[in-house]
């Protein structure tokens, strides 16, 4: 009986401390998934008819988050019966007039998907929902 009461107290300490250690690695990543706030999308899709001939889509946004701050965004593309189109996920940067743009892109086509010229024609208006990306 005496090691069976020493067993079932070493495996209440045992969980006990893997119960801590859980929740301090937990602790010890910041994440932050509350939706930020965004408006003034604006459909900044685009022929290029001078260099790549090709379709991109794409938006401007504006968002009450401090300049320099990284967001996760999901943009996608709605047609005129509010059906997701086109659909993509970027980091973006928060500049100092409070508008947001791709993070760590400098190619045009990573910063703007391209599309097909019939679902760039489609596109009526967009849905774009932002949360703080977590920095290390």
């Amino acid at each position: 009986m005496k090691k069976l009461a020493i067993g079932v107290l070493i495996l209440i300490i045992i969980s006990w401390v893997v119960g801590s250690s859980e929740i301090d690695r937990e602790n010890s990543v910041p994440a932050d998934t509350s939706a930020v706030s965004v408006w003034d999308i604006e459909n900044a899709s685009f022929y290029d008819d001078e260099e790549t001939f090709k379709y991109y889509w794409g938006v401007n946004f504006m968002t009450d988050q401090a300049p320099s701050t990284k967001l996760n965004c999901r943009i996608s593309a709605l047609n005129n019966a509010g059906e997701e189109i086109l659909t993509i996920t970027q980091v973006h940067n928060v500049l100092n007039d409070n508008s947001a743009i791709p993070y760590r892109k400098y190619d045009l086509g990573e910063i703007m998907p391209t599309t097909t010229k019939a679902k760039y024609k489609a596109i009526k208006s967009f849905d774009v929902s932002c949360t703080k990306a977590v920095t290390q």
